[in-house]
């Protein structure tokens, strides 16, 4: 627990209000928040968050973290304090894995020495200092208890160890959707080695007895991932992977690591810090070495070799798609075949989370060597042996934290959130909204929820909600009229205005807008004045506004007579082929280029002139990265571009608003021609906006050109 607490500084020494940062765990503790909330309320409607309004189910476009959260209920449920829960949960997530496999590797070597070497370095390596902000990638316990428990199973075959061997994968299968996958891909593996080294398991009853515990303990998690099969098929959560691990990266220790930064290599291509130690990798290769002898017991033995198959499993996926060592392609990896076979591993971006598998592997076998070692020393010396790998391991690891983020929480939490809660349960809506170079602090909205628990549109999440880029694009502006009509969509009339969260120079500005629009009543004022280590959240001298209902715009015209597109010649300057946007596959989507500069284009012609009245650019959700501040640009019958007039109005925002709500795969930004004629090509290039530098890229997976847009029928 002092190596907790110490490896998860800053937020372990102060953790009533500071967390690693305000992105990745303020969504997260809103989360587990939600759990603690929601279980003793309606634990049949858990899914039913007050996250991402109007859509139902939201809790599904993250992880639930439903083990984390019960662990630490009774904190929330004492203190209301949400990132109180998250620190308790993340120091016990680094000491529950330390003694779990403490217990499974000091269980087959009978070695309290080798226990603690493999304790420290299961729990106290790269991979989970990098991962402080994610608490459930923590929670890692189960496995070596599932894995002790199978031992055990396989020396007596009673129904008890069964049980709780099946109840430990359950649980560690809950503990994230990645940590479901990688319990599945393992589980098949550590049966056939464990039925390898015990003749007991090959019999009949053994195997039904442990079929049977494996379906009672996995019948809650099928009821738990159920929701998640339904909006995966619903709206298809597929993500782009983000390429893999150097192979390399496992040696390569970070820059700011206090040991080896300055003296091994560095920056192996990688997303997650990998790097294994170097005294770990000597203890690992040591015990690998010793599975073959005779030193080693038949449980260490058939534990070694779960070890390693685990360790090369990970280590195989954390690659990617394609292998890099040292920045080489060597060719195609097994995670591109993981990716067609099974249509859920979409879902799942970073192939690079698999290598927390290489940590497990190399705990257990560093623990049969350390067991090896101390058996030729006298009590003492194995004594002095179990504190210099406490101490030494994690030390090869350690490098200088981060300042964490400070939020407000209990009594510094600003007394509008108070007011909310007393006041109803009508959803509302917090503006200005944060820029789109600080979206982490988006996580916000959903942290300061756990406050009053009305209904909000807009955080942080997984998987985000196909409506929630477009509605915060469109946000931007409030108070104008484009914003207010989004608001009045989507049936929210509370909004909290955070004065402070504009910049100076525009805020008098839009204050004055807000006292002028007709649309918005002040209802009340706050004067609070927040403490300057806040700043970051524009918090202070809150007001909250009733939006008043008016008549939403009549429908836009609606684009019809699509052009036939055989014969379209397509050029661009994005990264991959611009004749993607022909399939309308939204896996196949066309990107522009990284960075994205102003001027980037899209680009199509046809053979003969054919008149143009709209653009419609498909968005292919889960994609979202739409077109923002497009530019359209017409070839006419003589082969010259000009600039075409686009109308940008409220109804049409609304319109694609509607759309991803009701049909978000065939949701299209439509950009409709002022002035319709002939044309032989479009082009849709990224217009140029110096104040707001950030936006992201786009992403096409359907380009179509209508000749006409007929009146809409209400």
């Amino acid at each position: 627990m002092v190596l907790a607490v110490v490896w998860a500084r800053p937020a372990s020494l102060s953790p009533l209000d500071t967390v690693p940062d305000h992105g990745d765990p303020l969504h997260l503790s809103w989360v587990m928040a939600w759990d603690a909330h929601q279980v003793v309320r309606r634990p049949w409607a858990l899914f039913e968050s007050n996250g991402f309004h109007p859509y139902p189910h939201s809790l599904v476009f993250s992880d639930h973290l439903l083990p984390e959260a019960l662990m630490v209920a009774p904190l929330w449920w004492a203190t209301g304090n949400a990132v109180l829960g998250l620190n308790v949960s993340t120091l016990l997530a680094l000491f529950l894995s330390a003694t779990s496999m403490y217990l499974l590797v000091r269980a087959v070597t009978a070695s309290g020495a080798a226990g603690v070497a493999a304790g420290v370095v299961y729990a106290f390596n790269s991979f989970t200092l990098h991962e402080l902000p994610r608490v459930h990638v923590l929670h890692v316990q189960w496995w070596p208890l599932a894995l002790l428990f199978l031992l055990r199973f396989a020396e007596s075959g009673r129904w008890r160890h069964a049980l709780l061997a099946a109840a430990a994968l359950a649980v560690q299968a809950l503990s994230g959707t990645y940590y479901l996958a990688y319990t599945l891909l393992l589980l098949p593996v550590w049966l056939l080695v464990l039925a390898f080294f015990s003749p007991r398991w090959r019999g009949l009853p053994g195997a039904l007895r442990l079929a049977a515990a494996l379906a009672l303990a996995f019948a809650p998690v099928a009821v738990v991932v159920a929701p998640y099969l339904v909006h995966l098929r619903a709206f298809g959560f597929e993500k782009s992977w983000s390429g893999g691990a150097d192979l390399l990266a496992y040696l390569a220790p970070d820059r700011r690591n206090w040991l080896w930064g300055a003296v091994l290599p560095s920056g192996a291509r990688a997303e997650l810090s990998h790097f294994l130690g170097v005294a770990g990798v000597a203890l690992m290769v040591a015990g690998a070495a010793l599975l073959p002898t005779r030193r080693v017991r038949p449980a260490a033995r058939a534990a070694g070799v779960v070890a390693l198959a685990s360790a090369l499993l990970g280590l195989a996926l954390s690659l990617g798609p394609i292998v890099h060592a040292g920045g080489k392609r060597l060719g195609p990896g097994p995670y591109a075949l993981l990716w067609e076979w099974v249509p859920a591993a979409r879902a799942m971006a970073s192939p690079e989370r698999a290598g927390v598998l290489v940590p497990f592997g190399q705990a257990i076998l560093a623990g049969l060597a350390v067991a090896a070692l101390s058996s030729a020393l006298a009590p003492a010396g194995r004594a002095a042996l179990a504190a210099a790998v406490a101490l030494l391991l994690p030390l090869e690891h350690w490098q200088p934290p981060r300042p964490g983020a400070v939020v407000p929480a209990g009594g510094e939490v600003p007394a509008v959130y108070a007011w909310l809660r007393e006041e109803s349960r009508a959803p509302l809506v917090e503006l200005p909204l944060f820029p789109e170079r600080a979206r982490r602090l988006f996580a916000a909205y959903l942290y300061f929820s756990t406050y009053h628990w009305r209904p909000v549109p807009l955080g942080r999440a997984s998987f985000y909600p196909p409506a929630h880029d477009w509605l915060a694009w469109n946000l931007r502006g409030f108070p104008d009229e484009v914003s207010l009509a989004m608001l009045e969509r989507l049936g929210i009339r509370r909004v909290v205005v955070h004065p402070l969260a504009w910049e100076a120079g525009e805020r008098a500005g839009r204050l004055a807008l807000l006292d002028a629009s007709p649309r918005l009543r002040l209802v009340r004022r706050f004067e609070d004045v927040v403490p300057a280590r806040f700043s970051v959240l524009g918090l202070g001298e809150e007001r909250a506004y009733q939006l008043l209902p008016a008549p939403l715009p009549a429908p836009p015209c609606a684009p019809a007579a699509p052009l036939a597109r055989e014969g379209w010649a397509f050029a661009s300057s994005g990264v991959n082929k611009p004749e993607r946007v022909r399939d309308g596959d939204g896996r196949t989507a066309w990107f522009t280029a990284r960075p994205q500069r102003p001027g980037d284009r899209l680009e199509a012609e046809w053979p003969a002139a054919q008149a143009v009245a709209a653009v419609g650019v498909g968005i292919g959700y889960p994609h979202e990265e739409f077109v923002r501040n497009p530019v359209v640009v017409l070839q006419d019958e003589v082969g010259a571009w000009r600039r075409a007039e686009v109308v940008d109005d409220v109804a049409g925002r609304l319109g694609v608003l509607d759309d991803l709500l009701r049909r978000p795969a065939a949701a299209e930004v439509v950009l409709r021609v002022a002035d319709p004629r002939p044309a032989r090509g479009v082009r849709v290039a990224v217009g140029f906006r110096e104040e707001d530098p950030a936006w992201p890229r786009w992403s096409v997976n359907e380009l179509r050109v209508y000749g006409d847009c007929r009146p809409a029928v209400e």
